[in-house]
């Protein structure tokens, strides 16, 4: 089925695209101050996305990944994989911005943790360390900062 014959439920529009990729920028950054600034404060060092990032790579695939490699594969998961699924989740059904910001927050927080660090040879949940409790708030904020940015975006764009 190509995009001009999906059902209109599927179809994201021009005005939707952008809120949704100026949504994703704002999210991403969001994520990268407190990753950044915050976290340290909090664990004593950055929540580092890249290491997980290379771990996956180096433990599924046995293919060794560069720190350039990594932020790609980050950046690419925060602006594009994310925004997409939460897109065509909430085309169907959406609870509001802030309860989807919540879920969004909640289950890229899990895949994270819970499944990619478990395939990247990281105990699960990092072993419901402080780390856990840190990256649980950052994909919060990540979340939060996505839905709130795509609502307000969409309501401002002509």
């Amino acid at each position: 089925m190509s995009i001009a014959t999906a059902p209109n439920a599927a179809r994201i529009d021009i005005r939707s695209g952008t809120a949704l990729a100026i949504a994703a920028v704002a999210a991403l950054i969001a994520w990268e101050i407190f990753a950044r600034a915050i976290a340290p404060a909090w664990i004593g060092g950055p929540l580092q996305p890249t290491g997980l990032a290379k771990s996956l790579f180096a433990n599924v695939l046995g293919l060794p990944i560069g720190q350039a490699a990594a932020q790609t594969v980050h950046i690419a998961t925060g602006l594009i994989a994310y925004p997409a699924a939460y897109a065509l989740i909430t085309r169907f059904k959406s609870l509001g911005w802030i309860a989807d910001g919540a879920i969004v927050g909640i289950a890229t927080w899990f895949f994270a943790v819970g499944i990619v660090a478990p395939a990247a040879g990281m105990p699960f949940l990092l072993g419901m360390s402080a780390m856990t409790s840190a990256a649980l708030t950052g994909h919060l904020v990540y979340g939060l900062a996505l839905t709130g940015g795509f609502t307000l975006a969409r309501k401002r764009l002509p």
